[in-house]
């Protein structure tokens, strides 16, 4: 057997779930597992940040980097995992693009603390916490922004065959080839590109089991997005959400090709498709707010304030 392969695995600001994929590997696991020499990960192991500062630059062979950085202790983790890492990897949409928590872009950073604390019926006292924890940044910047990432694994969270997939071909040296089709590509339902005459809302009506769920008025941005998952949701009768963003280049901006595939489908007055989708930022921006265009345009009026 070779040698394991020392890895670290750090999370930012995230809900864990790209981590507990890891999991979802099930049997796999025994084979995986003891090529791995986990040097750093402070949600499973009892390892401090000083374990991992400690290490040499670069003496880590692959680094693991889930969710976003929302404090001054994620920056600071996620730039200590680059100065350690050979390879590091952007695992899942928080850590790729800013993943849902992006959209607190969209509120400054005291509408924030109202809904989350002040204005919070379920939070004890209504006041902003401000002992031993981090310093909260005024706003989500993706991760890219403060390192490079070699690899870039996105999915909320990532499939259990994409990881293994990746995992494999990181033990065994060989690069990661990942196919860079859209979501469409992988769809079993039939098109035959018809106009939408209106746009639904998932609840409404049954859908055609067989026929586009876009062409059935239901909003699918599948011919937008990277098609990593294989076309788990919309081959299961979901419509998907967008959750592995835009296909390679993948900081292009997703929401904008979604809302502009949308409008080569729906040739509805701009009145009706601004009724029928009523929240177009959590539609088309979900998961990538923070890379978009518009997400950069808050970036910096947030950088200009200082």
């Amino acid at each position: 057997m070779a040698d394991p392969v020392p890895v670290a695995m750090a999370q930012g600001s995230s809900c864990w779930g790209c981590f507990q994929s890891l999991i979802d590997i099930h049997m796999n696991l025994a084979t995986v597992l003891p090529l791995l020499d986990i040097k750093y990960w402070q949600t499973v192991v009892d390892y401090k940040l000083k374990d991992l500062e400690g290490y040499e630059d670069k003496s880590i062979v692959v680094g693991f980097y889930e969710g976003m950085a929302r404090t001054e202790e994620d920056v600071h983790l996620l730039k200590t995992m680059r100065d350690k890492c050979k390879i590091l990897i952007a695992f899942g949409s928080c850590s790729c693009f800013g993943g849902i928590p992006g959209l607190a872009n969209f509120s400054d950073i005291e509408k924030c603390y109202d809904t989350k604390y002040r204005e919070n019926k379920t939070f004890s006292g209504g006041k902003v916490p401000s002992e031993n924890i981090p310093k909260i940044m005024p706003v989500v910047k993706p991760n890219t922004d403060y390192v490079e990432f070699d690899i870039f694994l996105p999915g909320c969270p990532p499939t259990s065959s994409l990881i293994l997939t990746a995992v494999t071909a990181l033990l065994e040296g060989k690069p990661i080839e990942l196919p860079p089709h859209t979501v469409c590509h992988y769809c079993d339902r039939e098109k035959k590109e018809t106009p939408v005459e209106r746009i639904k809302r998932p609840y409404e009506g049954i859908a055609d089991p067989d026929r586009c769920l876009l062409e059935q008025g239901y909003v699918c941005v599948g011919a937008s997005t990277w098609g990593l998952c294989e076309g788990q949701c919309v081959n299961k009768g979901a419509t998907c959400r967008g959750c592995f963003g835009p296909p390679p280049p993948i900081m292009a901006d997703h929401g904008a090709a979604s809302m502009s595939m949308l409008g080569t489908y729906a040739p509805l007055e701009t009145a009706e498709i601004q009724e029928q989708v009523p929240d177009p930022l959590g539609m088309f921006y979900r998961f990538d707010y923070a890379t978009s265009h518009l997400g950069r345009m808050r970036i910096k009026r947030e950088e200009a304030k200082k």
